[in-house]
């Protein structure tokens, strides 16, 4: 008599849940990088843009800005020089007559809002705001500085020949990275002193 041995070729029960329970595990973990690599290039993306718009904002206030000049009335060039809000006088549109120029911090915006003389030239009229920077951390350090001619910082706005703008620009504060920090100094054009 002979013995016929089966063999079983087939995976139990129990394997078959400890290969779906380590696949499972593997997709998940794959999941999770595809996630945070997302996450990181969509941050990066953000980050990279917010920095790139705050540096075209400070090279077009610098063009702005160093050609202040009297306003159409006679007033002094600079009206305003405070940490986060500054407003002079400057042909902007170049037309021929000098407009109010306001920049102002507003919570994470930088605000620029132009406003026309008007035919009596009391600049009463209602201005044009644009959001011209965001994301902006400076919180309460200022985002304009002013010095004299020689150099030492001042609050006399009659003093004023040199403006230091300070972005501070970060798309998540609450994580990392830090701030990523757009400067520069403005000279002002017809405020010389060595004229």
């Amino acid at each position: 008599m002979y013995l016929v041995r089966r063999t079983t070729t087939g995976f139990t029960i129990v394997e078959i849940m400890v290969a779906l329970g380590i696949a499972v595990f593997m997709v998940t973990i794959a999941a999770g990088f595809v996630l945070y690599g997302f996450r990181a290039t969509t941050f990066n993306s953000e980050q990279e843009t917010a920095v790139v718009v705050a540096r075209r904002s400070i090279d077009d206030m610098s063009k702005i800005i160093k050609e202040a000049r009297r306003s159409e009335r006679g007033d002094y060039p600079l009206a305003i020089a405070a940490a986060q809000n500054f407003t002079f006088y400057a042909d902007s549109d170049n037309d021929g007559s000098a407009e109010k120029i306001n920049y102002i911090l507003n919570g994470s915006v930088l605000q620029k809002t132009i406003t026309q003389p008007g035919a009596d030239n009391t600049y009463s009229g209602s201005g044009v705001t644009t959001n011209i920077a965001s994301y902006i951390t400076n919180n309460a350090d200022p985002v304009f500085t002013y010095f004299d001619g020689s150099n030492i910082q001042t609050a006399a706005i009659n003093a004023i020949r040199l403006v230091h703008i300070e972005l501070r620009v970060n798309v998540t504060p609450e994580i990392a990275p830090k701030d990523y920090t757009v400067i520069t100094d403005v000279n002002l054009r017809n405020l010389k002193d060595n004229l």
